[in-house]
């Protein structure tokens, strides 16, 4: 089953595309296969995910999801990223 993986901002443009980009850089580094969208806080459908990226304020909003939810406040920490995102991978 591909993993399905989603990162969320306010509007969906932004913070969330580029972490998408990072998301996917990581995958693609680490060989493992998934889909990953970007979306906004609005019209995102969490429990179609198995792993949500998003920045705390968000993650408030979707902690009731069924989701493997990932905050990530410093957008640059790439390092904290990859590690929670194989964390959270491992875990499935």
């Amino acid at each position: 089953m591909m993993l399905k993986i989603v990162t969320v901002c306010g509007a969906g443009v932004g913070s969330s595309m580029m972490l998408r980009l990072f998301t996917q850089q990581i995958l693609d580094a680490e060989k493992i296969e998934a889909t990953v969208d970007a979306s906004d806080i609005g019209s995102v459908s969490a429990d179609f995910y198995d792993i949500l990226i998003t920045t705390s304020d968000f993650a408030d909003v979707l902690r009731d999801s069924k989701a493997h939810i990932i905050r990530i406040d410093n957008m640059m920490d790439k390092q904290y990223l990859k590690e929670q995102l194989l964390e959270a991978i491992n875990k499935r």
